[in-house]
């Protein structure tokens, strides 16, 4: 669940062994299924029920802009998460990404709908993921408002990403943004632990 009381700031998190990962199973009844042409509309669907995106059009927009000529390979990495009805609830994909200067897997979009949290999904997906990786390094850019999913995150490996601001960073100051967007985030893991 994304937190919107907190500022949001993006960060990065690495991960320099992520061929060493937990394997957890999905709960009984749901199912993995790979990306297929037409499943675009529930993709953006679960974006914006999330809360990481404001419309349906933007992310319809940033879809064909990201992957629109990309369907063989999504089809590979791409992945879904189906509940007992047959709704797609969850996704996440392993991509490839130049955020720190060369080409590099990345985990990328992941969202589980909250009315299926605690069941275990989000961490069955990310096994599935690490699965298809094939790479040492992976990385994944998140946000503050994440810090729970942040948390998943480092139970797999990933840490916080503190060293000289990525070459296709976004923002200006990352040093000063980075350290507040951490200390946020640190506080309210520690919040949610007591």
């Amino acid at each position: 669940m994304l937190d919107k009381s907190v500022p949001h700031i993006s960060v990065a998190m690495v991960n320099h062994d992520a061929t060493n990962y937990p394997a957890f199973h999905l709960p009984a009844g749901y199912s993995f299924c790979f990306y297929q042409e037409g499943l675009e509309e529930d993709w953006c669907r679960l974006q914006l029920e999330t809360g990481q995106v404001p419309s349906m059009e933007s992310i319809r927009a940033r879809f064909e802009t990201e992957f629109g000529n990309e369907k063989e390979k999504l089809a590979k990495r791409f992945v879904f998460v189906q509940a007992p009805n047959g709704e797609l609830i969850g996704t996440a994909m392993l991509w490839d990404g130049d955020t720190f200067g060369e080409m590099a897997s990345r985990i990328h979009w992941v969202a589980v709908l909250d009315s299926h949290g605690g069941k275990g999904i989000a961490k069955a997906l990310l096994s599935k993921i690490l699965g298809i990786n094939k790479n040492d390094f992976v990385y994944l850019t998140t946000q503050t408002g994440s810090y729970q999913a942040i948390y998943l995150y480092q139970k797999f490996g990933f840490e916080k990403y503190i060293g000289k601001t990525p070459e296709k960073w976004k923002t200006a100051d990352f040093q000063d943004e980075n350290e507040t967007a951490w200390q946020i985030i640190e506080n309210k893991i520690a919040e949610h632990q007591a």
